[in-house]
C-alpha cells in the first residue's frame, strides 16, 4: 500500500466513524495549516459537512 492509498483509507475511516466535531479537531491536529490556507467552503466540503455546521463547530470551540 502506498502513501496515497493509506491517506485515502484514513480519510474514509474518519468520515464514517467520527462526528463532525471530531473530524474538524482531527484536521486541526494533523493539518492546522489547511485551516488558514483554504476557505471555509473547501474545508467544510473536505470534512463532509455544511459551511454552517463548520461555523457552529468553530464558534463552540471559541466559547470553550
Amino acid at each position: 500500500m502506498n502513501e496515497h492509498d493509506f491517506a485515502m483509507q484514513r480519510r474514509v475511516h474518519t468520515v464514517i466513524s467520527l462526528s463532525a466535531e471530531e473530524r474538524y479537531f482531527d484536521l486541526e491536529k494533523t493539518h492546522p495549516e489547511f485551516l488558514q490556507r483554504f476557505p471555509q467552503q473547501i474545508i467544510a466540503s473536505y470534512l463532509g459537512i455544511t459551511r454552517e455546521t463548520l461555523s457552529r463547530i468553530r464558534s463552540q470551540k471559541l466559547k470553550k
